[in-house]
């Protein structure tokens, strides 16, 4: 009777071990978000028919943990507004560039959220960087009066990450 409450104890604390082993595991790999606002305000304006870039901003991710590895990166303009004569900006694409250099150029989002797995397993943690393109869609022939512009206020990146 001794012989197997001890055998039943081991395998008790062995299910234990093997048990806390698979939690922790679990832990270490759940996905967690983290939204940063944009050091200021990205703007653009152009002439009519003419394609060219905002102004960069930036996003201070150093308080993530050295670990944090990116599972995804999503860029919400929502808060845009017009700004200058009559003209329109067609968005067309997010320049981004994480922390180590890297840079990917992807299309713009519907509804002005972008999201991109470009830069899975790149370190989360640091200063990213982020311009969009875009073209004022006015006819050229119009003239300066349709210079275009629009600004969006404090974009917000969200970094889903996985602790490596």
């Amino acid at each position: 009777m001794v012989k197997s409450m001890k055998k039943v104890k081991r395998i008790i604390a062995v299910a234990l071990v093997f048990t806390m082993l698979f939690a922790s595991q679990v832990t270490a790999f759940a996905a967690s978000p983290e939204t940063k606002s944009a050091n200021k305000d990205m703007s653009i304006a152009l002439m009519p028919g003419v394609t060219g870039d905002s102004n960069t901003v930036t996003f201070n991710f150093s308080g993530l943990p050295d670990n944090a590895i990116v599972k995804e990166v999503k860029i919400d303009c929502s808060n845009a507004s017009v700004i200058g004569g009559k003209g329109a900006i067609l968005a067309q694409s997010l320049t981004i560039t994480c922390p180590s250099g890297e840079t990917h150029t992807v299309g713009w989002g519907r509804g002005n959220v972008t999201t991109t797995n470009l830069f899975i397993a790149e370190k989360a943690a640091g200063t990213w960087s982020v311009y969009m393109t875009g073209t004022n869609i006015a006819s050229p022939s119009l003239g300066s009066a349709f210079i275009g512009g629009t600004k969006y206020s404090r974009p917000k990146m969200i970094i889903t990450y996985i602790l490596e």
